[in-house]
C-alpha cells in the first residue's frame, strides 16, 4: 500500500510555513462584491473564476447535479427544479456552490475551459445575461 506521503503532495506554502488558513474562510458577499464593484476583501483563489475551478474546486456529484439543473432551469428546461435548499454538514460545500454559481451566471461560456467537467458548456449563459442577487448568506440567478 502507497502511504498517504506519497501519494500527497503539500502545497509549497505549507511546506514553507506561509499558509494562511484564512483562505479556506469562504463567503459568497464578497465574490459578489467583487463583480459588483471589481474589489474584494477575500482571498483571490475565490475571485479568480478561472483559478477557482481549476485548483479549488473538486467535482464532486452534488455539485455537478446542482449546476446542471441550476443552469438547465436557466436556460429554460422547465422539467428540473426550480428552487434548491442545500443542505450539507457544516464544511460539506453549500458556500462553494453558491460561489461557483455566481461566477458562472456571472461569466458565462467565458469559464468553458475551465468547467469542462463541472459543468456541460451547452448549459454556460452567455456572460452579462444572467441577473444575480445575493447578500451574505444567498445567490439567485436567474434570466
Amino acid at each position: 500500500m502507497i502511504s498517504v506521503l506519497q501519494t500527497c503532495q503539500p502545497r509549497p506554502e505549507i511546506l514553507a510555513g506561509t499558509f494562511n488558513p484564512e483562505v479556506f474562510t469562504a463567503s459568497l458577499s464578497p465574490i459578489i462584491d467583487f463583480y459588483r464593484k471589481g474589489r474584494s476583501s477575500i482571498d483571490h483563489i475565490y475571485t479568480n473564476a478561472q483559478q477557482f475551478f481549476d485548483e479549488a474546486t473538486y467535482p464532486t456529484q452534488g455539485l455537478k447535479t446542482t449546476l446542471t439543473e441550476v443552469f438547465s432551469r436557466i436556460a429554460g428546461d422547465m422539467t428540473v427544479p426550480a428552487i434548491h435548499r442545500l443542505e450539507t454538514a457544516f464544511g460539506g460545500g453549500k458556500t462553494h456552490t453558491l460561489i461557483a454559481c455566481t461566477h458562472i451566471a456571472y461569466q458565462g461560456k467565458k469559464l468553458e475551459g475551465s468547467i469542462g467537467e463541472i459543468l456541460d458548456p451547452n448549459l454556460l449563459p452567455a456572460p452579462g445575461s444572467v441577473s444575480v442577487v445575493g447578500g451574505s448568506s444567498n445567490t439567485c440567478a436567474g434570466n
